[in-house]
């Protein structure tokens, strides 16, 4: 399972890595992309474990204001 994290608050970073943090048991891959033309950052995490904790941190992830994060199942 892969997912897409958007942070355009940056704010909000620290709160971001300890939601990962959290997860680390279940994070195969995180791979963090400062987009400098577009002042954003972007991560993208490959997991393996069940959807529906995907689901809930996705979910944790867009609680968070400037926070976007959407996710792809294989």
């Amino acid at each position: 399972i892969s997912l897409g994290i958007k942070i355009e608050d940056f704010t909000q970073i620290p709160e971001v890595n300890a939601l990962l943090h959290h997860f680390s048991d279940c994070i195969v891959s995180r791979l963090g992309l400062p987009y400098e033309k577009r002042n954003i950052r972007l991560i993208h995490v490959v997991m393996d474990t069940l959807p529906a904790d995907v689901e809930r941190l996705v979910e944790e992830l867009n609680a968070i204001k400037g926070v976007t994060a959407q996710v792809m199942f294989f």
